[in-house]
């Protein structure tokens, strides 16, 4: 452990650099900063919808929990962006949101379980308070970072920090697991979660030591006269192709948020899975992204972003529809770990393709207004058209000779889910085009090679040379 910390004291206290060395060491400092948020996130934000369960959310309650974010990140975006333009400076905004969101999950917790007649009210209140934090951070943070990684090394930089960040997810959730499980298995679940949200604030406390040491380039001044505003996005030609893959992710986003909020009720409350259990299965998600994403990030260097985008969109139409025909727990998991090998791709393209399409003086207010409108189609999906779904869909249906009973409605929202999937991805993605120039290759060939497992022989090839030159470290001490 002590080298490691060596090496964290060492980018923590690295004296004035060139302008380039700063930018690496950013990069650096990035990846570790990613990892504390990775372990926040393992024991907090994602155990905020099994902590809404525990309180006795519905369905209703549920949809929001699931989607509400989503909405309230993404407008808080748009405020986020408004207020770069006016301070200039990304840093101080960054350590602003970080220190809010962790002083947010202490009555988060706490408000709900002290007056539980308005429990599930305290909570949405101060979900909505925490991912306005998120908002208000995320413009700066990516505008920052566009600037510290070249364009040409996107896809493998953030795959590889995404890479990183996954192994530290898995961790906190295995964690997360266990603390729950042990709580809940003596009778006091309550006490289980407290552990987590007070581990995931420390957490997040700490980001602000590897912020402070962030290299935050001046940024140009947004010429007035070349403002970028909604009207701009919608009417311009020259950001039509923006526009276009913004709606085409937003419905890929919108028709999967018809499901999403419903999983962790399907597992927890139909199938009566322990915390461990829903737990194993999130696991399976996060490392099966941690094994792909690389290969994803590499391809989008290649090839682009267009084409991966398009790849996983054929895929994930499939993916609600295997929770429909079966209950078995090996068999989810095993469907759990192909969604995070196709989502890992999706969304790490379209993070990249927003990179790749505006210049650093629009690039905050076009996440702004990507995510405001993937929250607006979020909302949608899940509280309009899943939530009903969840609440007046039957739980069983006769066709003909054939009498279908489930456990009840929500395999109808993963039905519907996939369907509409497959006719968003079919109409929509295929509307926008590659910004930058790249290898051309069809859709079709990325999925054979896919199917074939070549992102796990990647992996292999990734890990090998690093395990022949410890090996020999070792032999030679014996």
């Amino acid at each position: 452990m002590k080298p490691l910390f060596n090496k964290i004291n060492r980018l923590l206290q690295s004296p004035e650099e060139n302008i380039e060395a700063q930018k690496n060491r950013t990069q650096s400092l990035s990846i570790w900063e990613g990892s504390l948020w990775s372990i926040m996130w393992g024991l907090g934000e994602s155990y905020i919808a099994p902590f809404a369960l525990f309180l006795g959310a519905g369905n209703l309650a549920m949809a929001f929990v699931g989607t509400g974010p989503v909405l309230i990140n993404a407008v808080a975006q748009l405020g986020g962006a408004a207020v770069l333009d006016r301070v200039g400076r990304r840093k101080p905004i960054i350590l602003a949101g970080i220190l809010a969101q962790s002083l947010i999950y202490l009555p988060l917790f706490l408000l709900p379980l002290l007056f539980p007649a308005y429990g599930i009210k305290a909570l949405i209140f101060f979900i909505g308070l925490y991912f306005s934090m998120v908002g208000l951070i995320f413009p700066s943070w990516m505008s920052l970072m566009g600037d510290v990684v070249e364009s040409t090394e996107r896809g493998r930089y953030f795959a590889n920090r995404t890479r990183i960040s996954m192994y530290f997810m898995v961790l906190a959730m295995a964690l997360a697991g266990m603390i729950t499980n042990g709580w809940e298995s003596i009778g006091h679940t309550a006490v289980g979660f407290g552990f987590l949200f007070g581990i995931a604030a420390l957490t997040r406390f700490t980001c602000l030591l590897f912020i402070r040491h962030h290299y935050d380039a001046p940024m140009e001044r947004v010429d007035r006269t070349d403002s970028f505003t909604l009207r701009s996005l919608l009417r311009e030609p020259h950001y039509a192709n923006f526009a276009r893959f913004t709606l085409a992710a937003a419905l890929m986003n919108g028709t999967t948020n018809i499901a999403s909020p419903f999983f962790a009720v399907y597992m927890l409350r139909d199938l009566q899975w322990s915390y461990l259990m829903f737990t194993s299965c999130v696991l399976t998600f996060m490392l099966s992204q941690t094994v792909f994403v690389r290969w994803w990030g590499g391809i989008g260097d290649r090839h682009g972003n267009r084409v991966v985008l398009q790849t996983t969109g054929c895929i994930l139409p499939i993916l609600p529809i295997f929770w429909i025909f079966s209950s078995s727990y090996p068999f989810l998991l095993l469907v759990h770990a192909l969604s995070g090998a196709v989502w890992s791709g999706f969304n790490l393209a379209a993070s990249n393709f927003i990179y790749d399409s505006m210049p650093q003086q629009h690039r905050a207010r076009a996440a702004g207004y990507y995510n405001v409108t993937n929250g607006i189609f979020s909302v949608i999906g899940g509280m309009l058209i899943g939530a009903t779904i969840a609440e007046h869909a039957p739980t069983e249906f006769h066709l003909g000779m054939l009498h279908i009973t489930l456990q009840s409605s929500i395999p109808v929202v993963f039905l519907v889910s996939g369907i509409a999937r497959a006719v968003a991805a079919a109409i929509m993605l295929p509307q926008f085009k590659e910004i930058r120039e790249i290898e051309s290759i069809h859709p079709a060939r990325l999925l054979w090679r896919f199917g074939t497992g070549q992102p796990l022989y990647g992996q292999v090839a990734f890990l090998l040379p690093r395990l022949r030159s410890w090996m020999p470290q070792k032999n030679k001490r014996l």
